[in-house]
Order: C-alpha cells, then sequence, then structure tokens
C-alpha cells in the first residue's frame, strides 16, 4: 500500500490575502457597497456577514491567480466566526417572539444555522473538499487556519481558503465592552510544492497553534507563563519575530501582556469578535512583507497564536474562479 506524502506545516504556504473591512472613520454598516463589490444580482437575499465573507473570498482567490485547475473536490473551506450572523438571528428573535415562527422570511430562514454562513461561497466557488465553521470566541479565526493547515498536511485538500467574518454584534452598539467588528479576512493556503507546480504567487508562509487554561488562572500563575511560552515556541522560527498582541481588558488579558512585558508589541485591543488576531496576522502581507507572531487571550480561558512570514506583496489581476456569483 502507497503512503501518501504529506507535506510538513513549513511547507504550507500563502497564495492570496483579501481584507474587506470599513477604513478608518466610516460609519458602521454603510461602507460597505454591494453592488460594487459583489455586482447587482445573487446577493439580495443574503446577511451582511456573507456579503464580506463572499467579498474577501472573491479577492483572495483572484490573488492566488485563480486556481481553476486544482479539483472542485480537492478544495476546502475553514471559516471563524462570533458574530457574523448575530444582526440576524436578533431580528429573527424578535419576529418569532412578536408574530411569529411563520413570519420568518423564507430566503433568510436557513441561516438559522451558524454553519449555513459559509455555504454561498463555499457553493459559488465549489469548494467541496470540506467547508466548516468554527466558533470558540475571539480565537475562531486562528482555529481556522489550524484547521486549514491539518487538512492540507492530511492530504484532505490541495487548496483551502480560510476567513474569519464579523458583522457588528446587537449589544456592540454604543454598549460599553470590546470594540465592534465588521468585515472579513481570507487567506488561500496551500502546498508550496502544489502552488509553485501550477505558478502560483507563493505570498508567504504561516503557522499556527491554539491552547486554553482555565480562567481564574492569571498574573504571576507559573500554569499560565509555561503555557503562553510553549504556544510562542510552537509558531516561532529562527530568527524570532516581533510578538504582536491582540488582547481584551480583562484579568488574563492583563496577565498575558505582563508577561510578554517590552518583548512585545504595543496590544491591540481585541474586539468583539474573532477578526482582529487574523488581521492583524494578515497586514505584512499588504505592507512589504516581513514577520510577526500575533497572539491573542480571552477572559474565557483561550490562548492563540499565528506565526506568519510574508513576502512583498504583488498586484491582484481581475477574475476569479467565477467572478460572477449567481441568481
Amino acid at each position: 500500500m502507497l503512503t501518501p506524502h504529506r507535506p510538513a506545516e513549513a511547507d504550507i504556504v500563502v497564495t492570496g490575502v483579501a481584507t474587506v473591512v470599513p477604513g478608518p472613520g466610516r460609519p458602521p454598516g454603510a461602507w460597505f457597497d454591494a453592488d460594487a463589490e459583489l455586482g447587482p444580482r445573487g446577493h439580495k437575499y443574503l446577511p451582511q456577514g456573507a456579503r464580506y465573507l463572499l467579498a474577501a473570498g472573491r479577492r483572495a482567490l483572484r490573488s492566488a491567480t485563480a486556481p481553476v485547475q486544482v479539483p472542485p473536490d480537492r478544495r476546502g473551506l475553514a471559516v471563524g466566526t462570533n458574530n457574523g450572523l448575530a444582526p440576524l438571528f436578533r431580528d429573527m428573535d424578535r419576529t418569532v417572539v412578536d408574530t411569529g415562527a411563520e413570519r420568518l422570511r423564507p430566503a433568510l430562514a436557513p441561516y438559522f444555522a451558524v454553519n449555513v454562513l459559509a455555504g454561498r461561497f463555499a457553493a459559488e466557488q465549489a469548494l467541496k473538499g470540506f467547508s466548516c465553521t468554527l466558533t470558540t470566541s475571539s480565537v475562531a479565526g486562528v482555529e481556522a487556519v489550524q484547521t486549514a493547515v491539518r487538512a492540507l498536511r492530511l492530504d484532505r485538500a490541495d487548496l483551502v481558503v480560510v476567513a474569519a467574518v464579523e458583522d457588528l454584534a446587537p449589544s456592540s452598539a454604543g454598549a460599553a465592552g470590546p470594540p465592534p467588528e465588521e468585515g472579513a479576512v481570507a487567506l488561500v493556503l496551500e502546498p508550496r510544492a502544489a502552488a509553485e507546480h501550477r505558478g502560483a504567487p507563493v505570498r508567504g508562509s504561516l503557522r499556527a497553534a491554539a491552547a486554553f487554561v482555565p480562567p481564574g488562572i492569571d498574573a504571576a500563575d507559573p500554569e499560565l507563563g509555561l503555557a503562553v511560552g510553549d504556544l510562542l515556541s510552537a509558531v516561532q522560527s529562527e530568527p524570532p519575530a516581533p510578538v504582536h498582541a491582540v488582547l481584551d481588558g480583562s484579568a488574563r488579558g492583563t496577565a498575558v501582556g505582563a508577561l510578554l512585558g517590552a518583548s512585545a508589541r504595543r496590544p491591540r485591543p481585541a474586539g468583539a469578535g474573532c477578526l482582529a488576531p487574523l488581521l492583524t496576522a494578515a497586514e505584512p502581507f499588504a505592507a512589504g512583507g516581513g514577520g510577526r507572531v500575533v497572539l491573542t487571550a480571552t477572559a474565557a480561558g483561550h490562548l492563540a497564536a499565528v506565526h506568519v512570514l510574508a513576502a512583498a506583496p504583488r498586484p491582484t489581476p481581475s477574475g476569479g474562479l467565477r467572478a460572477q456569483s449567481t441568481a
């Protein structure tokens, strides 16, 4: 029996990157022009989170030079989200309470399941190998990277689109707490040999790891220090890359910031979802290249890190696996 070649984690590369997020000072919810981004048809009844995912995913596949030669059953999708459908869930709850479930709109009713968020993009781009949605608080985007890398190493796919997507959580509008998040970031991952064989641009590499330390183990507790050290060791390379922390204002976030000390860049505040860590990891791809480690920690006990080594950016061509969606 022949044993298939399984690429090492270091042999997984990034061939496409895209972000769709509001610019500075843009009002929440009003910055995204769906018709300009997605075309005039085919998205009218999609939740806003699904639109963000379509836009970022299409852009990422275009920057990966439209890999149509990868068979559909060898393409996968891993999506991380916490609030990607939160506004829709709020509206559904109000409808059911006020007027009854029979008044739910048929076009939107299937989205009661968060896994359906990825369905339109997966169907449009024929990502038939697998499609999964991860929802772990704050670290779902990094866990999506882990899932994609694992699938590629186990030969379950030849190409995986990884995305984090969020929409405005109802409680984040004008409320105290983490800043609201909306938009999406997407990356295309492939084995290096396969990408080079088809002439795809190798934009860089990444590796990710996650851990869990129960809440309450904070401050100078050696268990937390050991977990953070192990996490950084699992993703770091030589020479060590600078650490960019994405932390909330909890005791856990404060404790991890103290453990990192002067070795870390000024922490970026964690948002209400899982977008900030993956957005921070994607920045070097659009900023002339470079390496960094993004570390995030949450009050719930989740820790995650992703190491990125990005090459200099290349221009994005037009087109896509399927540039226009079907109505």
